[in-house]
């Protein structure tokens, strides 16, 4: 089977006060959307380094609160994730699959499935306090941190760790940087809308099965055009 045939430019960006310049490489022919997530992922990665440039970042492998959050993922990396859940050794996807169920029983014995009604701030206050580890993590270190969902890479503090796991974040000092993730949310669809990581299974059971398939390029100028990037 021939190689797919990729196309490589460099983006020159004004993101909020940050100027990136960043090198991209995706197919040239059509694909789904999963297939340019890489590409995504490095682009939010360079602007998080644009950000992060003179500051001490005190996030390290260990320090795990963070990883108690609600994390909103859209329906691309909800995809992708699957994927990556589906290509594990059976015994990993087994345990992993039981740790979905936990923390979906207990959003779901909290109240917390049903999103009509509440601001995103609410349930995201309600969600941390109730302390569900994100299935993913293991020794309190992401099992997963290169294929981590977009916004997981866009928080970082640069307060002392320990103070992340105060219910109030009171003195925790996220990193500004521009949230580039959201423009994932709606890629494939207007009507796509995000969902907690937590309930990736949840959500798998009734998520939409028909998927569009456009160029490589055509999947990135529909992200930056989210970006308001033309």
């Amino acid at each position: 089977m021939a190689a797919k045939a990729h196309s490589t430019a460099t983006l020159r960006l004004s993101v909020g006060s940050l100027r990136i310049a960043h090198p991209i490489t995706v197919p040239s022919g059509p694909v789904p959307a999963t297939e340019i997530l890489p590409a995504l992922q490095g682009l939010v990665n360079a602007v998080v380094a644009a950000a992060e440039q003179g500051q001490a970042i005190s996030c390290r492998k260990g320090c795990g609160a963070c990883c108690r959050q609600l994390v909103p993922v859209s329906r691309t990396e909800g995809e992708r994730l699957l994927e990556l859940v589906r290509a594990l050794p059976p015994r990993r996807r087994e345990a992993l699959a039981g740790r979905f169920a936990a923390a979906e029983a207990a959003i779901e014995t909290a109240g917390l499935g049903e999103r009509r009604g509440r601001s995103d701030r609410d349930l995201s206050t309600a969600y941390f306090a109730l302390g569900v580890p994100c299935p993913f993590l293991e020794e309190e270190s992401c099992s997963i941190h290169p294929d981590r969902p977009l916004i997981c890479r866009e928080y970082l503090v640069t307060s002392p760790p320990e103070r992340c796991a105060s219910p109030t974040q009171e003195g925790v000092a996220p990193l500004a940087v521009p949230k580039v993730s959201m423009a994932a949310r709606g890629l494939q669809d207007e009507a796509d809308d995000w969902f907690p990581l937590a309930m990736l299974m949840a959500w798998a059971r009734s998520r939409p099965r028909k998927a569009a398939r456009r160029t490589g390029p055509e999947w990135v100028q529909r992200f930056l055009g989210r970006l308001g990037i033309k």
